[in-house]
C-alpha cells in the first residue's frame, strides 16, 4: 500500500501567501487549499484558523523592506529629485500589496490587539522610518539637502506614500479616481524640494527645538 503524499508546511504557507497577495482579505481558506493541491481539511489540521494561516504566509511579507534594499548605493549618486521619484513609486507598489494585509491582520489581531508583526522589538514601520532618515541624514551631510530634521523629512515622505494607497482603496467603491500616481509623485517631490533642497530659501524649524 502507497504511503500517503506528505505536504509539508512551507508547501501550504506558500500557496496562501501567494493567494494572500493576490486576492488580500477577500481570499478564502478554499481557495488556500486549492492553490495547495489538498483539501481544507489538510489547512486546518496545520493551522487552526484562517488567521493562523494568514500570519504564518504573511509574517515575512511585513517584514521585507525591498523598496528600501539600495538607499545606501543611492546617496550622493545621480538626480537626487528622480531617487525620491522612483522611492516614492516603489513604495507605493509596496503598500498597494501590504496594505490590504495589513486591513485583514488588524481584523484578525494577536492577543495585544495589534498584528503580530508590530509586537515584536523593532517592528517594520519604524525600521522603514529609521532607514529613509538615515538616507537623508547621508544626503544632507553631503550637503544635496538643505540640514532639516531628518526624521521629518522621513515622515513626511512615507506618510504621503501610505496615505496615497490608502485613499486609492477608501475611493474604489465610489470608482472616483484619485489624483494621478505621476501627478502625485512629482507634486510631492517638488514640494520637498523646495523646502528641503539645497537652494530654497524657505525656512523650516526643526520640531526637536521647537518649543
Amino acid at each position: 500500500m502507497a504511503r500517503p503524499v506528505s505536504i509539508k508546511d512551507q508547501t501550504l504557507i506558500d500557496a496562501a501567501r501567494a493567494v494572500f497577495l493576490e486576492r488580500g482579505f477577500a481570499a478564502t481558506t478554499a481557495e488556500v487549499a486549492e492553490r495547495a493541491g489538498v483539501s481544507e481539511g489538510t489547512l486546518f489540521n496545520r493551522f487552526k484558523t484562517k488567521a493562523e494561516l494568514f500570519q504564518a504566509a504573511m509574517h515575512p511579507q511585513f517584514e521585507q523592506l525591498e523598496w528600501l534594499s539600495d538607499l545606501e548605493a543611492r546617496v550622493g549618486q545621480g538626480e537626487l529629485r528622480e531617487h525620491l521619484y522612483e522611492l516614492g513609486a516603489a513604495g507605493i507598489g509596496f503598500f498597494r500589496q501590504l496594505m490590504p494585509l495589513m486591513m485583514m491582520s488588524y481584523a484578525n489581531p494577536g492577543p495585544s490587539g495589534l498584528p503580530e508583526a508590530l509586537t515584536r522589538p523593532n517592528p517594520p514601520p519604524l525600521r522603514a522610518l529609521k532607514r529613509l532618515a538615515g538616507y537623508f541624514e547621508a544626503e544632507i551631510r553631503l550637503a544635496r539637502l538643505r540640514p532639516i530634521d531628518p526624521e521629518l523629512l522621513a515622515r513626511i515622505f512615507l506618510g504621503s506614500v501610505q496615505q496615497y494607497v490608502f485613499f486609492e482603496l477608501v475611493t474604489q467603491a465610489q470608482h472616483a479616481l484619485p489624483l494621478p500616481l505621476p501627478t502625485f509623485l512629482r507634486g510631492l517631490v517638488e514640494l520637498l524640494w523646495r523646502g528641503a533642497g539645497p537652494d530654497a530659501t524657505t525656512t523650516l524649524p526643526s520640531p526637536r527645538s521647537a518649543p
